[in-house]
């Protein structure tokens, strides 16, 4: 019954928390407001979002409130799994450095998929009329764009998505020793 309720519990704040990242990155990279994908996800985000920015107002382009609300689901979500599972309870601070990884994580992985879905994207459906595809595009350009200062397209093949995996795979990896180092 644990397991069932950890599922449950870990699958909706993981959806929060993803809500939340998408709303930071969205500003971040500077994506377009009017796309509907991102008109959702200000709508969805924008009750917990708004009040949050008296305490966390944004610097530059980065919404601190956004990237706070995350950082707290992550907290909530691996409070509550050790709530549920009956496990002793961790400090604070560990709590805060695990959700933190956590939330850098989810990151990496959003922007590993992205660039995925982009590249598998480009064959099949090049015309990028799509609004996620153009959302998509707008969130992984401020990676690939330095990368591709590094490797220049060859001949329309554009080789800069593997040197961005790459180094994601490579941040993905050093970041939990890193973080380990702490405790």
């Amino acid at each position: 019954m644990n397991s069932m309720a950890q599922f449950v519990v870990g699958f909706l704040l993981e959806l929060v928390c993803f809500l939340f990242m998408a709303r930071f990155l969205l500003q971040a990279c500077g994506a377009d407001f009017y796309n509907p994908i991102s008109q959702g996800i200000v709508k969805a985000t924008d009750p917990f979002l708004r009040p949050l920015r008296m305490v966390l107002p944004a610097y530059r382009n980065l919404d601190l409130a956004a990237f706070g609300a995350a950082w707290a689901t992550a907290g909530l979500m691996h409070t509550s799994f050790v709530l549920i599972a009956g496990g002793p309870t961790r400090g604070a601070f560990a709590i805060l450095v695990m959700s933190l990884l956590h939330v850098l994580l989810r990151f990496i992985n959003l922007f590993w998929w992205s660039i995925l879905i982009v590249i598998i994207a480009s064959f099949l459906a090049p015309a990028r009329g799509h609004p996620f595809l153009t959302l998509l595009h707008q969130i992984t350009e401020p990676l690939l764009a330095p990368a591709r200062r590094v490797i220049p397209p060859l001949g329309g093949l554009d080789l800069s998505p593997m040197l961005v995996i790459l180094a994601l795979g490579l941040v993905e990896r050093i970041l939990p020793q890193m973080f380990g180092a702490i405790f």
